[in-house]
C-alpha cells in the first residue's frame, strides 16, 4: 500500500488527460482566411472563375472546368484527362452536375440560360464550341450549336428551330 500511495497521489495530481492539462482545439476556421478558404459546391458553376467543383469533397479547388483549356491531365479534375488541348470526361463515367452527354459521348455543360460565344461559328468537335455548345451538322456544315428541347429554347423560338442532330437523340437549335 506504501507503493501505491504516492502513484495514486500522482495520478490525482496530474489527472487523466494531457499532462499539465493542455487541451488541443482545432480552430474554427481551419487555418485559413475567408479569401483562401474552399468554397462548398454541388456543380462548377457555383464556383469562381478558373475554379471547378471537387466532386468527392464538393469543394471548389483551382483548375479548368471540364471543356476548358489544358496542357496536361494532371491540369484536369481526377475523373477527366486532356485531350485535344481540353479537359473532357466520357458519358460512359456519367456527366457531373451541370453537363450533359454532347454528341461525341463527351460530357458538355448544360446551358441553362448560356450562350456559346461561338455560336455559329465551324467546328471539328464540341470542345470548339466553349461552355455549352454542341458541334452538330444540320444540313449546314458542323457548327457550334446550341443544345435544345423544345422551340422555346432556341433564340428565335419558331416552330423547328429545335432539330434532331442526325444519328442521336440530342437536339440543337437551327440558325
Amino acid at each position: 500500500m506504501r507503493r501505491l500511495l504516492p502513484l495514486i497521489v500522482l495520478v490525482l495530481l496530474v489527472g487523466p488527460g494531457c499532462p499539465l492539462d493542455i487541451q488541443v482545439r482545432e480552430a474554427p476556421d481551419a487555418g485559413c482566411s475567408e479569401d483562401d478558404c474552399p468554397s462548398a459546391c454541388a456543380s462548377d458553376r457555383e464556383c469562381p472563375e478558373d475554379q471547378r467543383c471537387h466532386y468527392l469533397y464538393n469543394e471548389c479547388e483551382d483548375g479548368p472546368r471540364l471543356t476548358e483549356p489544358c496542357s496536361v491531365s494532371f491540369d484536369c479534375s481526377s475523373n477527366a484527362r486532356c485531350m485535344g488541348g481540353h479537359c473532357v470526361r466520357s458519358c460512359a463515367q456519367g456527366c457531373p452536375l451541370g453537363y450533359q452527354c454532347g454528341p461525341e459521348a463527351t460530357c458538355v455543360e448544360t446551358c441553362d440560360g448560356l450562350t456559346p460565344s461561338n455560336l455559329g461559328s465551324y467546328c471539328e468537335t464540341s470542345m470548339d464550341c466553349t461552355r455549352c455548345g454542341f458541334c452538330a451538322d444540320l444540313g449546314d456544315g458542323k457548327k457550334c450549336r446550341l443544345p435544345c428541347k423544345s422551340d422555346a429554347e432556341c433564340p428565335d423560338g419558331g416552330a423547328g428551330s429545335c432539330a434532331q442532330i442526325p444519328g442521336t437523340t440530342l437536339r440543337a437549335c437551327q440558325p
